[in-house]
């Protein structure tokens, strides 16, 4: 499956992706669990999809199973990324 995501909606989620602990901690703003106790860290199948539609400037995110889709959007609401999250729904949705 191919889905189209926002260029800086990928961008968010590789940044968000590479930061140290410490650093994902810092920003955020209420209490939560540790960026360790989020969930599993991005499969490297996804973070090198998404790192290959970031290099070539495309909106264009896949191939990928709609399972690593799904791991995806539960990854950013782990992680607070609740727009990304629905971002990435939006994205599976439309591709049908």
């Amino acid at each position: 499956m191919i889905v189209v995501l926002p260029h800086d909606t990928i961008g968010r989620i590789l940044d968000h992706a590479t930061t140290t602990p410490g650093a994902a901690s810092k920003v955020r703003r209420a209490p939560s669990p540790l960026p360790s106790e989020a969930g599993p860290a991005l499969s490297k199948n996804i973070i090198g999809t998404l790192n290959k539609a970031k290099k070539d400037k495309a909106n264009l995110v896949g191939p990928l199973e709609a399972s690593e889709f799904n791991a995806l959007s539960a990854w950013c609401r782990g992680v607070g990324l609740t727009k990304e999250a629905e971002a990435v729904e939006a994205a599976v949705r439309a591709s049908g």
